[in-house]
């Protein structure tokens, strides 16, 4: 049987797939798209990160790269029944739709483009729509520690790893106490610490 191979940048999509790996304990490669040697077209032919090779099983889409290693490998960080899933995938699908494209555009336009190429206002006006959902948010968390059950799910790993662009924007979380303190315990976890240090 082959090992994992999961590719892309850890400072990418890709690190949702590394952090779940590492948080469940997986034996897997690491490998970069451009690695000499790799024809990285012919296992994700969009060219985009990341993607996993799983004894012959190729994804893409971070989100799914997830589901399918959580509920392949179990533990504390799957479903235990349908509803929790239902749950899951509710807080995934809403983090993809309502959060992340505004935070990737706050994002590039306050620090990772180029300064000549930087739209404030397009940044700006990411903010001010990321309002009503971070709302939503904060208040969903707002008589618990974690959003699908009453431990850590795959569920607060995708979000958080969505809300870590909102962090890494400099978007004011001040209004937001209930989703700072929890992104706070999300982001602590020792395997994202690992992944984001190698």
């Amino acid at each position: 049987m082959s090992k994992l191979q999961i590719f892309g940048a850890a400072r990418s999509r890709t690190m949702r797939a590394l952090w779940l790996a590492d948080e469940l304990e997986l034996d897997y490669d690491h490998r970069l798209k451009d690695e000499a040697g790799l024809d990285y077209l012919s296992i994700n032919p969009s060219g985009k990160v990341p993607a996993i090779d799983d004894n012959g099983l190729v994804l893409t889409e971070s989100m799914a790269i997830n589901m399918y290693l959580v509920k392949k490998h179990g533990g504390d960080l799957a479903p235990r029944d349908l509803a929790e899933e239902a749950v899951i995938l509710q807080w995934t699908f809403w983090a993809m739709t309502e959060v992340e494209g505004a935070a990737l555009t706050v994002l590039f336009n306050r620090a990772l483009l180029p300064e000549d190429e930087r739209d404030a206002a397009a940044a700006d006006k990411g903010e001010a729509s990321l309002q009503k959902p971070l709302g939503i948010l904060n208040e969903a968390l707002a008589n618990r520690q974690w959003l699908a059950a009453d431990r850590f799910t795959v569920a607060d790993l995708n979000v958080a790893s969505v809300l870590s662009w909102v962090k890494l924007a400099r978007i004011d979380l001040g209004a937001f106490p209930n989703l700072t303190e929890w992104l706070g315990r999300c982001l602590g976890r020792p395997a994202l610490a690992k992944i984001l240090k190698g």
